[in-house]
């Protein structure tokens, strides 16, 4: 099952990591969206990164 999110600034559907921009924090890594750059929970962006491509 292939998940899917909306993005809450821009309503962007969020599918994969490509969607996603990844910022290096000092504890733990911040995940924004590639479109608008609002923060992208990280439950949300660690299930879109570990997803296959080819699911969709």
């Amino acid at each position: 099952m292939a998940i899917s999110r909306r993005c809450s600034g821009c309503n962007a559907l969020l599918q994969t990591k490509r969607d996603l921009t990844k910022l290096e924090g000092v504890t733990k890594p911040s995940w924004r969206c590639r479109r608008c750059q609002t923060t992208v929970p990280g439950i949300v962006a660690e299930r879109l990164k570990h997803q296959k491509q080819h699911e969709f």
